[in-house]
Order: structure tokens, then C-alpha cells, then sequence
């Protein structure tokens, strides 16, 4: 019976490890209005910053786009609460304060072995912490030159501070990039 157990909360144990880090649904979206126009990327080794040069013409056309979304939507905010957070909160607690109490009525009859595995599990449980929301590398999270080599493009993503200009002499949108020096390690 307590082999049972002890199986049944090893397992359950790590089900939750294993759920950990599961997203959380997509909200449904409203179709975005959009204007057709092209992007030029160019890679400055001057540029100190990233920026987004956007031609006037098109900032209107957004405008209008963007007035033309806001007076279809009718739709209200969800309202969540945080009711569910709060009450497994308190139910998390209430396993822990039950689960110290066993510990201590059960007498140290098998405290090895409870502590063995308490050790494990918090073990466990760093290691869950440490490496489930490990990130990416730093030139994935900078909008740089760097963003464009082979290592960042497992990632399929990347982000960075950009600054916004809005130009009248531009015909297309421009993203003009940083180009950082190559360290000697490359």
C-alpha cells in the first residue's frame, strides 16, 4: 500500500514538472486590417540603435485603417477574475500544511526514505525552474546585425527596443539595423 502511494506521488509529481510550462490559449483575434507595401532591411555598421523608418503616405493609410477597426468594434473586454489563481493557491498551502503534519504524526519511522525523496523532488523542482524558462541568447533579444546569423534562427524569433521615425521622403518601409563589431571568439 505505501509502495502505492509513494508511486502515485512520484508520478503525480512529476506530471506537473512535465506541464509546467504549457501556454496559455490564444484569445481569438480580429482580423487585422492591413495596407500592401515592401520592407528594406539594411544592416548600418554607423547606426547606433535600430530603427523603423515609415513613410508618411503609409502612416495615414494606417490611420484610416486603424479608424476604420476601432468603429466595427462592439466587442467588450473579457473580465477574468482571479478566482481559480486563489483558491489553488489556498489549496496548495492546505497540501503542504497536511502533508508536514503527516510527516511529523508518522514519527521517524521512515524518514530516510521521506526525506530522500523530498530531497529529489526539490531537486527536481530547481531543475524544472532553471532550464523550463531558459531563453534565448542575447542576439535573439537585440534587434542587431547578429539577429541574422544561423544560431538565431532555431529560434524562429527575436526581439529588441526599435525606434519608430516617420519620413516624407521614403517610398517603402526601412528597418535600418546595427551591425555590432565581431568579438574574437567568433
Amino acid at each position: 500500500m505505501r509502495r502505492t502511494l509513494l508511486f502515485c506521488v512520484l508520478v503525480t509529481s512529476l506530471t506537473s514538472a512535465a506541464l509546467a510550462d504549457i501556454p496559455r490559449p490564444d484569445k481569438p483575434k480580429k482580423p487585422a486590417k492591413s495596407i500592401d507595401t515592401s520592407l528594406s532591411i539594411r544592416i548600418d555598421r554607423d547606426a547606433k540603435e535600430a530603427r523603423l523608418i515609415i513613410p508618411k503616405d503609409q502612416v495615414q493609410q494606417l490611420r484610416a485603417a486603424l479608424d476604420q477597426y476601432d468603429a466595427g468594434d462592439n466587442s467588450s473586454a473579457a473580465n477574468v477574475t482571479g478566482a481559480q489563481t486563489i483558491v489553488s493557491g489556498a489549496l496548495l498551502s492546505l497540501a503542504f500544511v497536511f502533508g508536514g503534519m503527516w510527516f511529523v504524526r508518522s514519527g521517524h519511522r521512515h524518514s530516510k526514505a521521506v526525506i530522500t525523496t523530498a530531497i529529489i523532488l526539490a531537486c527536481g523542482s530547481v531543475a524544472t525552474l532553471v532550464y523550463g524558462n531558459a531563453g534565448p541568447p542575447s542576439e535573439a533579444r537585440s534587434i542587431t546585425g547578429k539577429m541574422f546569423s544561423q544560431s538565431v534562427h532555431m529560434y524562429k524569433a527575436g526581439w529588441g527596443a526599435i525606434k519608430l521615425e516617420v519620413s516624407d521622403d521614403a517610398r517603402n518601409p526601412e528597418l535600418i539595423v546595427p551591425d555590432t563589431p565581431k568579438t574574437p571568439a567568433e
